[in-house]
This record gives C-alpha cells, sequence and structure tokens, in this order.
C-alpha cells in the first residue's frame, strides 16, 4: 500500500499547470471564463477549452476555470490532460470535495485504479457519508477489473446510515448482495424497490437473476416478464430478458411453454441436432462436484495405477483433488497429496516435467486476483506434491492466465510457454526452456515469442508438420499471433502469411486439431462476446460482429482458411474455455465451449458441438445432456472409467463471490464405434506426433497439455475407428525426433510404448 502510495502522489505532484502567478487582468479572467460557459452551452467543448486555457496562463489561481476545463477534457475524453487541471483545482481549494472527485474518475477512467481508489478512500475519509463521494467510490469498487461487492457495500451501508432512503445507495446494496451469494437478501430488497418504481427494468432483471440463483423459477418467471413488459419491444435488452426467461421455463419444467404470450417467447434458430452419445452428470454422487469459482481442470494418473484423476482450480479458493477409486467414485485426497493450497489457481497443466515417471502440475496465478506467484507441485511419487516453482525458476509475478507444455527444442523435456499482461499490457510471455536439473530459465526474448500484449490464451502445435513445436498467443484486444519454430530455438512470427490473425477482439482460448481428418492440423479459436450479441446470434444462427469463433483450416502450404462459416461454427459465443476429444469415436474430432461471463444476470448453456464431417458441426447440447447453465471455465476429456468411451469435466463458478455453481462429470453411456489407445507416459510424451492409418481414414494427435482454459486432457491418446475394426499403421514421432511404425495393433485397446533409447 505504501508502495502504491508512493506512486500515486509522485504521478499528482507532476499534475502542475505551471508557477501560480496572480490575477493581472481580472475583467479578462471574467471575460473567458463567460465565453467558456457560453460555449458550453452550445456543445462546442473545444472552444470552451480554449478559452479556459487561455484564461488559466494568465490567471493559474482561478478554482472555477480549473475544475471546468478538467470537466471539459473528461468529457471529451481526453483524460491524461484533464489531470493538471484538476489537480491544481485540487490543490487550490482542498477543502472542496469536486476537484478530488473529478480527478479520482479520471485517473480510474485511465486504468490507473490503485491512484483512483486511494484519492476516492481519502473523499470518503474527509467526507464521511456524504452520498456524491460514497457512491462514486462504490462506482469504482463495482467496475475495477478485480469487483470488491464487498467494500462497495461499506459505501452503500455509509450512506444509507445517514438517509435510509437514498434509492440508489439501496438498489447498489441490493446488487452487492446479489453479487456476494446473498440471493435472498437481494431479493427481498429488490421487492421492496420495485414497490416503490415498478418501471426500473434493470432491477426487475437483477429480482429475475437473483430468484433463478434460488431455484424458485416461478418468481423467476414472473420477475423476467416484468422486466420484459416495461421495455420498448425494439430492445435488444428485450431478446436477453427473454433469453432468460426461456432457461428459466427449461430448468423448472424441461420444456419451452407452446401457450406462451408472444411478447415474452423468443423464437430461437434450429440448432440443436441429434446426439450420437448420451452424458450424465454424476459429480455429486461421486465426489467432485466442487462448488467454488472453478477454473483450470487437470485429468492426470499421479499415482500411477492405470486410471486418471482430477486437479480442479479455483481462485480465491483451495484446489480439489481427487482421486479416482473406480466404480464411479472419487476420494478427495487434496489435504494428504499437499494440494490444499489457499491461494487457488487458473491454469491447471500436467506434465512429468522431471522425467521420472510422475506427472506433475503447473497452476497461473494472478490475472485479476491481485500479485501472487504461480505453483509448480513436483509429484514426489509418495502420492505428495510440493510447490518448487521458487527454486525452479518459474514463479513469477507476471499477470499470468493461461500456459502450456510445449518441447519446443526436442530435447526430450517439456518446456513451458505461459501467458502474461491481462491486467496490465506491457508484460512480455514467457518461453521457460526446461533445463533438465529442475529448473528453467526464461528464453521468450532471443526466441523472438516475448509478445507484450494482453494475452489471455497459448496453445501449440506443429501445424506445418516439420517436426517442431509451433507457438500461438490469443489477445484479448489486439491480432494473435502465430510463431513458426525455426529449429534452433528461435521462432517467426507467421500470423500474416498465415491468416490467422483474426479480426475481432475477445478472443479467449484456441487449440490446433486435426479437424477435418486428413492428417494436418487446423486451428479453432473462440470469443468472449456481450451477453446481447450472444442471444442475438443463437436467434438467428449467425455471429452479428466480426467477434465470434474462427475455424481455419490448414490449407497444407503454411495458410489457413477461415471455414467458420460452412462448418456451422460462426456463431458468437461467451467462451472462456473450450475442450476437444472425440466422444463417439468416429474419427471425427468434437468441441465443447464452456460459456459464461462476470455478470451475474448473465446465463448461457455450455455448447457441445459434434463433427459431422466435411468440416461441418452440428450444436448437439440438448440431445448429450451437457448444457450446463453456469459459468463454465475448465473442461478436460479423459476416458475415468476405462469403458472405451471419453468423458468430461467441467469447472463452473462466476467472477464474483457468489456466483457459485457445481462442477460437471459427465459420464459417457457409450457408442457402438471401434477405438485405439496409445500411452506413451507423462511426461516425455509432450510434444509427440501421432499417425494413424486405417483404411481410408488418417488420424493425427499431438500430445499436448494446456488448451482451452489451461487444462489438460487425459495424456493417453485416443484414436476413433468408427466401424473399421483394424488399423493399417501408426506413425509415432517423438519430441526428439526419432520415428517408428507400428501395424496390426489390437484395436480397443490401450496400448503403452516406451521411448527407444
Amino acid at each position: 500500500m505504501f508502495f502504491k502510495a508512493l506512486i500515486a502522489f509522485a504521478i499528482l505532484a507532476g499534475c502542475d499547470a505551471g508557477p501560480e502567478r496572480p490575477v493581472r487582468d481580472p475583467a479578462q479572467s471574467a471575460r473567458l471564463y463567460q465565453q467558456a460557459q457560453q460555449a458550453i452551452k452550445g456543445r462546442r467543448p473545444d472552444q470552451a477549452a480554449a478559452a479556459l486555457e487561455k484564461l488559466l496562463a494568465a490567471d493559474t489561481l482561478h478554482y472555477e476555470a480549473a475544475l471546468t476545463l478538467g470537466e471539459v477534457y473528461n468529457r471529451q475524453k481526453r483524460y491524461e490532460q484533464a489531470l493538471a487541471p484538476l489537480e491544481r483545482a485540487r490543490r487550490l481549494k482542498p477543502e472542496r470535495l469536486e476537484a478530488r472527485l473529478k480527478l479520482a474518475q479520471a485517473l480510474d477512467l485511465l486504468d490507473r485504479e490503485a491512484e483512483a481508489r486511494l484519492l476516492f478512500e481519502s473523499l470518503v475519509t474527509a467526507f464521511p457519508g456524504n452520498a456524491t463521494a460514497c457512491m462514486a467510490y462504490a462506482d469504482l469498487l463495482m467496475t475495477q477489473d478485480q469487483p470488491d461487492a464487498r467494500g462497495a457495500l461499506d459505501q452503500y451501508e455509509h450512506i444509507l446510515a445517514v438517509n435510509p432512503r437514498h434509492y440508489r445507495a439501496r438498489s447498489g446494496k441490493a446488487a452487492s448482495l446479489l453479487r456476494l451469494g446473498d440471493f435472498q437478501g437481494a431479493a427481498i430488497r429488490l421487492d421492496s424497490l420495485l414497490s416503490e418504481r415498478p418501471d426500473d427494468v434493470y432491477l426487475a432483471f437483477l429480482l429475475g437473476s437473483a430468484h433463478h440463483h434460488l431455484r424458485q423459477y416461478e418468481q423467476a418467471v414472473a420477475a423476467y416478464k416484468r422486466a420484459i413488459d416495461v421495455l420498448p419491444p425494439a430492445s435488444p435488452q428485450r431478446t436477453v430478458r427473454q433469453w432468460n426467461l426461456r432457461l428459466a421455463y427449461m430448468e423448472a419444467q424441461g420444456t419451452y411453454p407452446g401457450d406462451l404470450e408472444p411478447a415474452y417467447r423468443i423464437g430461437l434458430a434450429p440448432l440443436d441436432e441429434e446426439s450420437p452419445v448420451r452424458f450424465t452428470d454424476i459429480a455429486a454422487a461421486a465426489g467432485v462436484g466442487k462448488k467454488d469459482r472453478g477454473r483450470g481442470i487437470a485429468w492426470l494418473d499421479y499415482d500411477r495405477d492405470g486410471d486418471p484423476d482430477i486437479f480442479a482450480a479455483g481462485i480465491q479458493a483451495p484446489h480439489g483433488f481427487y482421486r479416482n477409486d473406480g466404480d464411479d467414485a472419487f476420494r478427495d485426497v487434496t489435504a494428504e497429496s499437499g494440494l490444499l493450497d489457499p491461494r487457488g489457481g487458473w491454469a491447471a497443466i500436467a506434465a512429468d516435467y522431471d522425467a521420472d515417471g510422475y506427472a506433475d502440475l503447473f497452476t497461473t496465478r494472478e490475472a485479476w486476483e491481485g500479485l501472487q506467484a504461480n505453483s509448480l507441485y513436483n509429484n514426489q511419487g509418495d502420492g505428495t506434491f510440493v510447490d518448487v516453482a521458487p527454486q525452479a525458476g518459474v514463479a513469477g509475478l507476471d499477470d499470468s492466465f493461461m500456459a502450456v507444455w510445449a518441447d519446443y527444442d526436442n530435447d526430450g523435456l517439456p518446456d513451458l510457454y505461459v501467458a502474461s499482461g491481462i491486467t496490465r499490457s506491457g508484460l512480455p510471455n514467457r518461453l521457460y526452456k526446461n533445463q533438465g536439473d529442475g529448473t528453467f530459465v526464461d528464453r521468450g526474448a532471443e526466441a523472438g515469442v516475448d509478445y507484450r500484449g494482453r494475452v489471455l490464451g497459448v496453445t501449440c502445435g506443429d501445424y506445418d508438420d516439420d517436426g517442431d513445436i509451433d507457438l500461438y498467443a490469443i489477445d484479448v484486444f489486439a491480432p494473435n499471433h502465430l510463431y513458426r519454430n525455426e529449429g534452433n530455438g528461435t521462432f517467426t512470427d507467421d500470423t500474416h502469411r498465415a491468416g490467422v490473425a483474426k479480426p475481432g477482439e475477445g478472443s479467449y482460448v484456441g487449440f490446433f486439431i486435426d479437424a477435418e481428418g486428413d492428417g494436418d492440423l487446423d486451428l479453432f479459436i473462440s470469443a468472449m462476446n456481450f451477453y446481447e450479441d450472444i442471444v442475438q446470434s443463437r436467434v438467428t444462427g449467425i455471429a452479428l460482429r466480426p467477434t465470434r469463433a474462427y475455424l481455419y483450416r490448414n490449407d497444407g502450404n503454411g495458410e489457413f482458411t477461415d471455414t467458420a462459416v460452412p462448418a456451422g461454427l460462426a456463431r458468437s459465443f461467451g467462451s472462456m474455455g473450450a475442450g476437444f476429444g472425440d466422444i463417439d469415436y468416429d474419427g471425427l474430432i468434437d468441441i465443447y465451449l464452456t460459456n459464461g461471463g462476470p455478470i451475474m444476470s448473465r446465463f448461457e448453456p455450455n455448447i457441445l458441438f459434434h463433427n459431422r464431417g466435411q468440416l461441418r458441426f452440428a450444436d448437439i447440447t440438448l440431445s448429450a445432456g451437457v448444457g450446463n447453465p453456469g459459468k463454465g471455465h475448465g473442461v478436460g476429456f479423459a476416458d475415468y472409467d476405462q469403458d472405451g468411451d471419453l468423458d468430461l469435466y467441467t469447472t463452473v463458478g462466476g467472477h464474483y463471490p457468489g456466483d457459485l455453481w457445481a462442477n460437471s462429470l459427465y459420464r459417457n453411456e457409450g457408442h457402438h464405434n471401434h477405438w485405439l489407445g496409445i500411452d506413451l507416459g507423462e511426461g516425455r510424451a509432450i510434444g509427440a506426433r501421432l499417425r494413424l492409418r486405417a483404411g481410408d481414414h488418417v488420424g493425427v494427435v499431438e500430445i499436448g497439455s494446456g488448451p482451452g482454459f489451461g487444462s489438460t486432457n487425459d495424456l493417453p491418446a485416443e484414436f476413433g475407428l468408427g466401424r473399421r475394426a483394424r488399423i493399417d499403421s501408426l506413425e509415432i514421432r517423438w519430441p526428439d525426433g526419432t520415428v517408428e511404425y507400428r501395424a496390426d495393433l489390437k484395436v480397443d485397446h490401450l496400448h503403452r510404448f516406451a521411448e527407444p533409447q
């Protein structure tokens, strides 16, 4: 706190408009100030600013001119220029509220939250109970990168202690309680407020959300209808309310009423198709229904007993670690394994980085949660883990988000590529080279992949099939970057030649998959969209803005073509995570999107796309039974029950402390196709490339850890064969370049191979 205060003081001290001088011509000052006021009334801000600047050049002690100039700059969104006159006004009359308030707001709008917060804290201390100061501070606390609903609630309480009938403070208190998870308390207060102002559509919508979270669907339906009634027919918000109303009906009844009045009905594009498989959520019965603000998930056989176990990260909550005991039962071993870390985490990626035969775990930390070190949990081989990140050299406070294991130098040791800069643009991505002695060294700069932006996701794949792993960095606000591995420890930015920069914003997740079964890796990217866009896309079946999902088909010449439109994937989603796996073993990779957003009243089911072949995907969410309505994040596929089909585990949890949902373990109820499993071990397998041929079918799988929302599929690779009962050949290209061939392998069986010495 002292360091932040020191920085804030230094910055503000530099916001000086020049030496103070006495008034030279009071009459001229009055004329200029009057001109500025007339220009403001006439909506001529440039003229107003010019007059005020001239006035202050002659009269630096004119408080009203300094304050007004700052306000004019703020209205023009010239926030940097607003700082100097507002700081001058604050120094001229420190006992006044206005300048300090406008200065704090300008700093907030410049994303200088720490400085703004310090000023607001001084304001509410100097003016205790002042409604204007407390409301402005509460607005900052509710909208900053890491919202502080508890702190905002305190400010509303200060106002209400002076004026119990203050409407905005009462409504803010209700919204804070909603975000903190006191849904009943929020509902009571929202009901009271709506009795006074029945046309407040926002509060009616919040009331529907509170009842929705309480699973009081009848009350939720009534509140959503109320919110619809007071909106004009053409309002985009009306469609959102109709969507939430539909979900409430579906969750309560399993059907959408056919006799629902037209004003409440939403017409959806016919997107859902019949699923070839069915899933059943057994998380609660299996003991893995962790309920927190879930983030990344990793499948790993940590105890080498032959079946995969579950690691589930969650922010501001201890990890969950579950040992697979068979028969759909898992045992919570978080405490005894040494993974009961109260800091939680974001990414959850597994690999045997030290080649001792036991899978280890890496989790990122910080992002929007404040400065905290990353963790590298080393598997001790006795059922326990130890965090060795500091001594390994990967604990850095780098504003980390997602990460991926990638053996970029083909030495048989998994290296680590970490996304950085999401809340503080300018921090570089890290490429940690595994030195083989338990330590890592950052080679990002010399490798040419230390991109400085606001990177949410990273993934990897040998897209040009030249024997080395390439990297892809996903920027939420700027073009993404594809880095081609030159095979000498360096990379070339090949984004524009390849055509995979993506034009839209909001990209969160992506991964390389062989989407069409032609033997080369395609690239899938999804994005986080505004709620209104998502609902409109669901109504129309298309994306209404460039911010959408992309499926880049690998053309085999180093270039890609976006095929999302014919593939049926060019829609707007709220994707925060995504995973892939062949759910019916037909030989084609399917895609699962985990959806959600920070707003408490936002409800978006996860979506499962079945690959129909010929680069066409069908939405089978409803018929497959995997449409979790909570805020989805991590997802990982694994055949946890060893019955010859892929199951999936997804973590669920929102941005706010009260937005809690239970994680889901969806058990695959089976299919009738053949498959082939390949286990190359937990460590040196990372980066291996497998190519299978079975008749007319070609399948390519790369062993990796980290795609999607920093999650890990079970590391053994499984090929779907459809009705093919035999394979012709299997090519294994190990990370060090060694290639071996296998033939006539038994199908419907997991084969284990060790890397040739």
